[in-house]
């Protein structure tokens, strides 16, 4: 009986993320039963691989949703790493390449979360003026889809074990980091503290400033992944490749149960969130339908999503007030 309780509770705090597995069970079944060839070995290895710097973009936007705010310039610093990437490995190794696109991610994660620390200007505002900025930059390191990778780079982010592409286990690897980082760390719970109240945090000690910058420079940091990681699929930089992540990435992290007002979210949920987008493009595809549809779907989806987080919401509170 104490165990049941213990997983009816579970389940009753988690309920956004069951519901969002629920909804890829079913996106994953239907897309099998539209397109058999959706669950063909190399379709599923394509998926895999696709999914990962979504991913990235959605761990960072969860972080910053979690805090109350929103990061509208990940999709620029995907493009930015992308093609400093790109740029500097046809003239460095990779490993410079790498790290000066890491930088670049550093550095204006660092710019997003001082302004939002420092100036009390909203997030949205804030990030929506350094997309501008970031974007423009993107365009001036390469103004047209060039640069490229170099086969060790390029065959190590492609290489396969047991069948798997590495990008799985890259995902599965970074995930486990950021359900640490959230939930078994001080900066995790100061991050959520902020979400929930951010004065009662600031009472009960955590420096909401100092906690702000960190989680936009991880944000940043990560979306650069993307952007290095996209390099190795395209083998060269695109400086507007990153346009659709921002979106996207809030999309992914709203339908896993992050909570667009700040306060709670889940990267596990999130993950769910990711591969249901993922399913939806790939069977869209498959099916020859105009890439055009993928934005509507994705919109529809994203109103879906929230209404239903909405319902769940209220149903919670109906009984909470009946137990109480």
């Amino acid at each position: 009986m104490r165990t049941l309780r213990r997983c009816q509770k579970l389940l009753s705090n988690r309920t956004e993320v069951v519901f969002a597995y629920v909804f890829l069970l079913l996106f994953f079944l239907t897309a099998a039963l539209l397109r058999p060839r959706f669950v063909s070995a190399y379709n599923l290895r394509n998926l895999m691989v696709s999914a990962f710097p979504f991913a990235m973009a959605m761990f960072a936007q969860t972080l910053v949703i979690i805090t109350s705010g929103i990061d509208l310039s990940v999709g620029a610093v995907v493009s930015l790493s992308n093609v400093v990437c790109a740029s500097l490995m046809m003239q460095h190794s990779a490993a410079v390449a790498i790290a000066a696109a890491l930088g670049v991610g550093l550095l204006c994660g660092l710019l997003n979360g001082v302004l939002v620390a420092k100036t009390g200007i909203q997030p949205i505002i804030i990030t929506l003026s350094t997309d501008t900025i970031i974007s423009g930059i993107a365009l001036y390191v390469m103004g047209a889809p060039g640069g490229t990778a170099s086969d060790g780079f390029a065959s190590f982010f492609n290489w396969k074990l047991a069948g798997f592409p590495m990008a799985l286990f890259l995902l599965i690897v970074v995930s486990v980091i950021m359900w640490l980082l959230l939930n078994r760390t001080r900066l995790g719970r100061s991050i959520l503290a902020i979400g929930g109240n951010e004065s009662s945090a600031y009472s009960s000690g955590v420096n909401v400033a100092r906690t702000k910058i960190l989680t936009y420079i991880i944000a940043g940091v990560l979306s650069a992944v993307a952007g290095i990681f996209l390099v190795s699929q395209m083998y060269s930089g695109d400086p507007t490749v990153g346009e659709n992540y921002t979106m996207k990435a809030i999309i992914m992290a709203a339908i896993g149960g992050t909570s667009l007002s700040g306060g709670k979210g889940s990267v596990i949920g999130g993950l769910a969130g990711v591969f249901i987008m993922c399913i939806i493009n790939n069977l869209l595809n498959l099916m020859g339908i105009s890439t055009f549809y993928q934005f509507v779907i994705q919109g529809v989806v994203l109103i879906a999503s929230l209404m239903l987080g909405t319902l769940q919401s209220y149903m919670k509170s109906k009984r909470q007030e009946m137990e109480g």
